[in-house]
This record gives structure tokens, C-alpha cells and sequence, in this order.
């Protein structure tokens, strides 16, 4: 493990910082399903209004945890890959180990390879805690698509395409600052990418009730069906609820008059199939980013 240790030498803020929200994060996650499970329990103390606090959203624990995972995602890939380069041009120490290393390639594959191995187990830590965090809320093991992209292989990739963009960055702008900054906007878009591009052409289809109900499936739009089951649109379904309703009044319509809304989108059974088709994107963005910062170092000057 001498390559870790001479990673953190070179790097010891970014990887401590790394090390101390993931394994926080992660102890979170793992310790949170028992204290849900004390309170949900008759001998609950008053301890447990720290885990809803009025009933506010703020005051949703695991809502809480999963947000904080969220922004590790993307703020851990920044620390750790916007000053791999960085440093070296702002210290001039480019100068020196770019020529002794003989190949400025093999140079950038062993610093941003170890810094890479070091930040996908830290990710890999949160992402297995985060899978057993869902799973309390999925008593018949089927996860499916809840918290997709907070958990699992999705954290990771997402991560990893995270990095690689972080890494790239530094290497166009070669100032730490500027190119921080420039990578919390660069996370702000891509976390707007990731939200429109599923499900990655697997076809959307009419959910049943049990699928749409379940928190599994994921959602891509509605529709109304009128009684005999043609489609309609809002407008429609609203008139033949009112003239139902006008009809039997004061009486209830009986639903078998009444027009009812459909959902589309992909059940939860098919998640997997998502997880592979994202996870192949998201890795060849990953060496395509990569190899964007390949070239700049190996044409820009190290100062």
C-alpha cells in the first residue's frame, strides 16, 4: 500500500476531508435503520423526536442523509480531483516531475489512479451503506429505482464521471480556485443531466396500480382512460366526472362510470436493465472526460 501512502503525502487535506465525510456519511446510514426501528417500537423514548423534528421535512432523517450523500457525490470527486494538477502548476513542481517521470501519461495515470482507487472505496463505502438504507423502506426487497443515483453502482459511476470532469478541469484552468469554482457549476449541470437522462431508452409502459404504488417503478408521465378504457385527455376526464357526479347527486357515481388516471413508466422489475445501460454511459463519459485531460496535459506547458 505504499501507493496510498504516498497519495495522501501528496494530497493530505483532499483525502482526509474525503475519508471523514464518506466513513461519516456511511456510519450514518448503517446506524440509522435500528434507531428507526427503537422508535418505532411502543418503548420509543423521547430521543426519538431528533428523527422527526415537528414533522418537517428538515426533521425527515433519512431524507436528511440522502441529500448529505447527494452532495458527497459530487463534492468528494472535486476535492479529490481538481488539485491533482492543479498543485503541481501552481507550485512549479510540474517542472520537475513532468520531465523525470519520462511519460507525462504515466505520470497522470499513477497520480490520478491512486487518488481514483482511494475515492472509489470511500464512494464504494457510502454507496453499500446507502443500499441497506432503501432496503428498510422496501420490506419485499424490491428497491427497484427508489433513491437511484444515491446508492449502489449509480453513486459510483456518477461519481467517477464526477472525478474525471474534476480532473479535467484543473488541467484546462490549472488554478485550484478558479477551477473549484468552475467545478460546482460543472456539478450543478450535471446533476441537471442526470435527472432527464433515464431511463436510457428502455421503453416507458402503463404501470399497474401495484407498480405505480409501490415507490419502485420509475415514473415518466400520466394519462386518463375514460370508463371503456379509450384514452382521453384532462379535459375530457373532467367532463364525464362532473356530469357523473351531476347525474347521482346526491349519491356517489359508481367508479365503473367514472374515468380514471393511468400511469407510464419503467416498473421496478426492469432496474436493472437501466443500472446497465446508465452505467455503460456514464463510464465511457468517464474515459472520454479522462481522455480530455490526457491530451491537455500532454500538450500544455507545466507552468
Amino acid at each position: 500500500m505504499t501507493w496510498a501512502r504516498l497519495a495522501f503525502k501528496l494530497q493530505p487535506s483532499a483525502i482526509g476531508f474525503a475519508t471523514f465525510v464518506c466513513l461519516g456519511l456511511a456510519g450514518l446510514a448503517l446506524s440509522l435503520p435500528s434507531m428507526l426501528a427503537e422508535c418505532g417500537s411502543r418503548s420509543a423514548t423521547d430521543d426519538c423526536r431528533t428523527i422527526h423534528l415537528f414533522g418537517s421535512p428538515l426533521g425527515d432523517a433519512v431524507g436528511m442523509i440522502y441529500l448529505a450523500i447527494g452532495l458527497a457525490m459530487y463534492a468528494v470527486p472535486l476535492v479529490l480531483g481538481v488539485p491533482i494538477l492543479t498543485s503541481e502548476i501552481e507550485q512549479r513542481t510540474a517542472m520537475i516531475t513532468w520531465p523525470l517521470a519520462g511519460s507525462r501519461l504515466k505520470w497522470l495515470a499513477w497520480r490520478a489512479g491512486s487518488v481514483l482507487v482511494i475515492g472509489l472505496v470511500l464512494i464504494g463505502v457510502i454507496a453499500f451503506a446507502a443500499e441497506g438504507l432503501a432496503a428498510v423502506g422496501a420490506p419485499d426487497s424490491d428497491i427497484g429505482f427508489a433513491q437511484h443515483g444515491a446508492r449502489g453502482i449509480s453513486l459510483m459511476t456518477r461519481a467517477g464521471l464526477m472525478f474525471a470532469a474534476s480532473l479535467a478541469v484543473g488541467a484546462v484552468v490549472g488554478r485550484l480556485l478558479p477551477s473549484l469554482l468552475i467545478g460546482v457549476a460543472l456539478a450543478v449541470g450535471l446533476s441537471m443531466a442526470f435527472a432527464v437522462l433515464p431511463p436510457y431508452g428502455v421503453e416507458s409502459t402503463e404501470l399497474t396500480a401495484a407498480e405505480a404504488d409501490g415507490g419502485s417503478s420509475f415514473m415518466t408521465g400520466g394519462a386518463y382512460r375514460a370508463p371503456d378504457g379509450r384514452p382521453i385527455g384532462e379535459d375530457e376526464a373532467n367532463a364525464i366526472g362532473q356530469a357523473a357526479f351531476q347525474e347521482y347527486s346526491p349519491e356517489l357515481p359508481p367508479d365503473s362510470i367514472l374515468p380514471y388516471s393511468v400511469s407510464y413508466g419503467v416498473a421496478g422489475s426492469r432496474y436493472f436493465e437501466v443500472l446497465a445501460r446508465e452505467s455503460a454511459v456514464l463510464i465511457g463519459a468517464t474515459v472520454l472526460v479522462g481522455g480530455v485531460a490526457a491530451a491537455v496535459v500532454q500538450r500544455r506547458r507545466p507552468e
